[in-house]
């Protein structure tokens, strides 16, 4: 076990030294289109009541939330802790997700996401949607250590579900497409009914969780297996920007558009497909900054370096040109070609060479946030 972690810290040293070598910095490229996103970040600690947030929407890599939950972590305990952000009962969706809050559920549940019944359901931000029948119930527990909660935020379409509990101390409002609650105390804990009838069909669409201090609230949402292309299934995605206020939208798709064959894959299409999310959130703000991510190295198969992630890098660099967006190289910061099997013998990557271990995501997130703060500490002087 001593040995273990001596090889990661040396790895860890190794890495740090490569990274802030000339020829390979972790640097953001364009990074001067998050000064708006900067701006937002320096007024935390001077205004009061200030609350800025983040939306990191991607596929597998983040639904876990390792790599967010670190990027996360390092961002409330330098501004501030304004909540959990956004959660999701990914059980019920036949799915995993983040250990850090948990969900049971009881009753009969329907559900969809951009991958499944997406034809004929409204889809979010999260990229999922579960509908509970008249007979539900859902309970959320947030762990011990984790983000306590006042403020409540359902997104629904009927203020589908309501709190059990017998107590003047939580009140809510339902809107027409969220229901809001609040509570005097913070809670690490709270259960809902279904309240609805049996000829409404009400869709969930994700639950925010806050508290009242300044701070940052970092949402992520990931959808195991998920494309660009598929992600625009997404219709309600637009207006979940709004209602969360987003100051900076990170995108990291690319992994699954890039995992086929060489003669299958079209970099004109996936170029396509991140332009028109990058336009979505354009057109519903042009103020949010936009920063997209590279996939990281990762092989086809188990056997094969994956020659399709070079071709998808050279278009999101030029997107990143076209639509002044930032980008963040990852590919390159970790190596580039072939990197992930170093990460593998480190124990930082798992043997199906695409995805990493806890500590290889919260490394990708240290990196992340180390890179977000170089900008804002030096380019920007804030």
């Amino acid at each position: 076990m001593i040995n273990y972690f001596l090889s990661i810290l040396f790895f860890t040293i190794s890495f740090s030294e490569y990274i802030d070598s000339p020829e390979n910095q972790n640097r953001i490229v364009n990074a001067e289109s998050l000064q708006l996103f900067f701006e937002e970040l320096a007024q935390i600690k001077s205004k009061e009541n200030k609350v800025v947030s983040v939306v990191h929407i991607g596929d597998s890599h983040i639904q876990a939330n390792y790599l967010t939950g670190k990027v996360r972590t390092l961002f409330q305990n330098n501004f501030g802790n304004a909540g959990r952000g956004v959660v999701f009962p990914y059980k019920i969706a036949g799915s995993y997700g983040p250990n850090d809050v948990q969900f049971s559920y009881d009753g009969d549940w329907e559900y969809c996401s951009i991958k499944k019944d997406f034809e004929s359901n409204q889809i979010g931000l999260v990229g999922y949607s579960v509908s509970p029948l008249p007979n539900a119930e859902l309970s959320i527990n947030v762990l011990e250590g984790g983000a306590t909660f006042k403020k409540i935020t359902i997104f629904d379409d009927f203020g589908t579900l309501l709190p059990v509990i017998d107590s003047n101390s939580i009140t809510w409002e339902r809107n027409s497409n969220y229901t809001f609650i609040q509570s005097e105390k913070l809670l690490s804990q709270i259960k809902f009914r279904s309240t609805h009838s049996s000829n409404i069909h009400p869709d969930i669409h994700g639950i925010i969780l806050k508290n009242d201090s300044s701070g940052i609230l970092y949402h992520s949402t990931g959808v195991n297996g998920a494309t660009a292309s598929q992600y625009l299934r997404s219709s309600n995605f637009q207006t979940h920007i709004t209602d969360l206020d987003a100051k900076l939208i990170i995108i990291s798709f690319g992994t699954n558009d890039s995992y086929t064959y060489p003669s299958r894959f079209c970099s004109a299409c996936v170029k396509k497909d991140f332009k028109q999310i990058i336009q979505r959130i354009k057109n519903q703000d042009s103020s949010i900054s936009i920063l997209i991510t590279t996939p990281s190295d990762h092989f086809f198969k188990r056997r094969y370096s994956n020659k399709n992630i070079e071709k998808l890098c050279k278009v999101l660099y030029e997107i990143a040109d076209e639509e002044d967006v930032a980008l963040w190289d990852l590919y390159k910061i970790m190596g580039g070609k072939n990197s992930i099997l170093e990460w593998q013998k480190k124990s930082l990557a798992r043997r199906d060479l695409i995805h990493f271990t806890k500590e290889g995501y919260e490394m990708q997130g240290k990196l992340l946030y180390e890179a977000l703060m170089y900008h804002y500490e030096s380019d920007f002087n804030l």
